[in-house]
């Protein structure tokens, strides 16, 4: 091998190469081969604006003996990983080496001859790769068509609760105010006034459920015209507190509000926010355990007013702030399930979003609890309260 290269140096010249210099390009004529005294190089193919790394040649290999041999165009881009350096031999000097040194022939040959079985082995191997990688396709976009269909039934299911529940609910109302207009009021038991009481409730929670589905499918398709004007945020807390406070005795939890004076007005639809005002509350009472404390808070934050519901419950893991605010989605790991479809939050992100302004969720007072948070615009110009 040392005669080789020593008949290749008296024969060639020396070429130093910096790192990412190219030493010939793919589809170039052929100006002779090179070997490779020292560095390494990379050897690339080019297809539409990209290129392949196809092998890398190490000190004491050939390259371009194939062109050389041939005077074929060159088949691939050859330039250096690293400070290189090679010998080059012209096209006629290379033919005329091989005539003259067997030795020098056979090296070729056997160059060749592994390259192309490293040629035949990365095939087989890409062949490979390419197999499983279509299987991996086929088997996401199945995946994704099970996602899909999954998605379709559960909006199925939300139209469905929607069209079948909205009228019969309508007709049960209606229903229980004749019948109380019926009910003779002296002899009418407290057992009678429990129950119409827990049916009104059940029935004004369910066409809560079926407005709420109907006002996101709204939002979602850009279909719901806010009613904006000048709304007193601070008031409409305190009133929503009011309404609120006796299902916080229910669940024994302390319910108030910490209202600053002097609070601008918000530019906002003022039953879309008392709507979400009294989702944020639902959802902070119900999972406060008795003993517990939710209040609401609200503070100007340059143009915008900023609102938050703080409870002392259980908090809502990092992970999940989120995913939290999707469609029929709960968050994981409580320590007991909750009933719900999960669609407050969802309504709560879409109407904020609509108003211009943002919602999110952080860890409350002192890492303790949740601290719900959102953003409405402030109202421009000289407006009154």
């Amino acid at each position: 091998m040392a005669d080789l290269v020593e008949l290749w140096q008296q024969c060639g010249r020396e070429k130093a190469l910096s790192p990412g210099e190219v030493l010939c390009r793919q589809g170039e004529v052929s100006d002779g081969a090179y070997y490779v005294k020292r560095g390494r190089l990379g050897v690339y193919r080019e297809d539409q604006g990209f290129s392949y790394l196809l092998s890398e040649i190490v000190p004491g290999n050939l390259v371009g003996e194939l062109g050389a041999t041939t005077g074929w165009s060159r088949t691939a881009t050859v330039k250096a990983e690293e400070e290189s350096c090679v010998i080059h031999i012209s096209e006629a000097d290379f033919r005329r080496l091989l005539k003259e040194s067997p030795a020098l022939a056979a090296d070729v040959i056997c160059q060749v001859g592994e390259r192309l079985t490293h040629g035949d082995v990365a095939r087989v191997t890409l062949g490979r790769s390419y197999r499983q990688a279509m299987e991996r396709v086929r088997a996401l976009r199945s995946e994704k068509e099970r996602l899909e269909e999954l998605l379709r039934l559960r909006e199925e299911l939300a139209d469905m609760i929607v069209h079948d529940l909205r009228n019969p609910l309508g007709v049960i109302s209606s229903g229980m105010e004749l019948l109380e207009g019926e009910l003779d009021v002296e002899t009418k038991s407290e057992y009678v006034d429990s129950l119409m009481e827990t049916m009104g409730r059940s029935v004004w929670r369910m066409q809560r459920l079926v407005e709420t589905l109907l006002d996101i499918a709204r939002l979602e398709e850009g279909k719901i015209a806010l009613r904006l004007a000048p709304v007193d945020v601070t008031a409409l807390i305190e009133e929503v507190v009011t309404e609120e406070r006796h299902l916080a005795e229910n669940h024994g939890v302390s319910l108030e509000s910490l209202l600053p004076a002097d609070i601008p007005l918000a530019m906002a639809d003022r039953d879309v926010v008392q709507r979400m005002l009294i989702n944020l509350l639902d959802n902070a009472l119900k999972f406060t355990p008795r003993g517990g404390r939710v209040w609401v808070d609200v503070q100007p934050r340059g143009e915008q007013i900023q609102v938050e519901v703080v409870d002392t419950g259980p908090g809502i893991p990092p992970e999940e702030r989120e995913r939290i605010f999707e469609k029929f989605t709960q968050a994981q790991g409580q320590a007991e399930p909750r009933r719900g479809l999960g669609l407050g939050l969802t309504f709560c992100r879409m109407a904020v979003e609509a108003h211009g302004g943002c919602i999110w969720v952080e860890d409350g007072l002192q890492g303790r609890g949740s601290c719900f948070i959102f953003t409405l615009p402030e109202a421009q110009g000289d407006v009154g309260r």
